[in-house]
């Protein structure tokens, strides 16, 4: 049940470890988040990130990107659990919104198709975790920063920086 979380976190590590593996933009992203990890490590202990320690799942108070593998771009999460734990939470919620909204589409429009099962059927993950990566930007657990007064905060530093980095023209490979 978990293996696709389990690929995503082999995949985020792989990223550092084996850079060239993957597309520029992606290269770009590990570079950029590597940078403003230095800048940011005298306020919070950014190790928690490093390749190899399961940032997916042990990293706490976390700026993260959804980043697509076929193209420049991102969604930024913050979240005061792990990046895992709020994909998932956030993938569950959208799978029983969109279930939701077929159930009342069903009721109002008589189409003789079946609805059972759709959740199962990937409604909660748009894609494969081949198609996409959850990348830990930044975590915010510090003893000098306070996540509830910073996170809104650096959630939108991280949006415009990667709304920056995304609408730039990347040559191909």
């Amino acid at each position: 049940a978990y293996a696709p979380i389990y690929a995503l976190q082999d995949a985020y590590d792989e990223l550092f470890l084996r850079p060239w593996r993957y597309p520029q933009h992606l290269r770009l992203l590990s570079e950029l988040t590597a940078q403003e990890r230095e800048k940011r490590q005298s306020l919070a202990d950014q190790s928690p990130l490093a390749p190899g320690r399961n940032a997916l799942f042990t990293a706490r108070k976390v700026v993260y990107a959804v980043a697509s593998r076929n193209s420049p771009r991102f969604q930024v999460c913050v979240t005061p659990y792990s990046c895992a734990q709020d994909y998932l939470e956030r993938s569950a919620k959208e799978g029983q919104r969109a279930l939701q909204e077929l159930q009342r589409k069903g009721r109002t429009q008589t189409s003789g198709r079946k609805k059972s099962g759709l959740a199962r059927n990937g409604l909660a993950l748009q894609g494969a975790p081949g198609t996409f990566m959850i990348c830990p930007l930044e975590t915010l657990s510090g003893e000098r920063l306070l996540y509830h007064k910073v996170a809104t905060q650096r959630l939108h530093y991280w949006a415009d920086l990667l709304h920056s980095f995304s609408s730039r023209q990347i040559p191909s490979a």
